[in-house]
């Protein structure tokens, strides 16, 4: 009895470690797409925009103090960047203000609980237009502000244009309306998974676009 006994404690301990190792590989491949897909972005944007000035907007939770997850994919995506742009360009990392119920009750301001950036309805409406003055170039770790007919750094031309990770392009609006912020200069470049690629990336550019929305339709949401 004994004997069984410690072969049973033997092997749920082995199936944990399995377990722990398994989670940590995957939990290590998502720090690395998500780094890889910022790279990929900010290269990009490297040579479009040569000597800007770029702020990043980031996740304000990581600001104050989040799990450690979060935290390792917040700063996997900004390894990615400094990657991507290199030591010529300096990044200004800043986070936007949050509406006051978004840390007390986050889940009572999600009016789209299925949106890829739950940030872009935390945030205040105005607090894009606080942080972009001066700027070149605006990139977004956590999508756009879900008002964004009220963020006039969006609505107004010229500067800054914006680069954006992995966004709800819904915020946007059709697909018509992503040509045209693309046309305009005003989103300058994004990226999206890959349709059907798990960990695979799409770079979205005015070069691009026509190519990737022929090859894929529905890539931009509907017309």
């Amino acid at each position: 009895m004994k004997r069984v006994g410690s072969f049973a404690i033997a092997f749920v301990l082995a199936a944990v470690a399995v377990w722990y190792f398994t989670r940590d590989k995957e939990h290590m491949a998502a720090f690395r797409s998500r780094e890889g897909a910022t790279q990929l972005l900010a290269e990009y944007l490297a040579r479009k925009f040569g000597g800007a000035r770029v702020l990043v907007i980031s996740n304000p939770f990581t600001e104050t103090g989040a799990s450690s997850g979060t935290m390792k994919m917040e700063n996997a995506g900004i390894e990615g960047l400094r990657k991507g742009f290199g030591d010529k360009t300096v990044l200004k990392i800043a986070y936007p203000e949050l509406k006051p119920a978004a840390r007390s009750d986050p889940r009572s301001l999600l009016a789209d609980p299925e949106t890829p950036t739950p940030l872009s309805y935390l945030v205040a409406d105005d607090a894009f237009d606080k942080l972009t003055p001066g700027y070149d170039l605006a990139i977004s770790l956590i999508g756009l502000p879900a008002a964004l007919d009220k963020a006039q750094c969006w609505q107004n031309p010229g500067k800054p244009a914006f680069g954006l990770l992995l966004p709800d392009l819904r915020i946007v609006g059709t697909g018509a309306d992503v040509r045209a912020a693309v046309k305009s200069g005003k989103l300058a470049a994004f990226v999206l998974a890959a349709p059907n690629a798990a960990n695979q990336f799409l770079l979205v550019t005015p070069e691009s676009i026509q190519q990737l929305t022929q090859q894929y339709p529905k890539l931009l949401g509907p017309d």
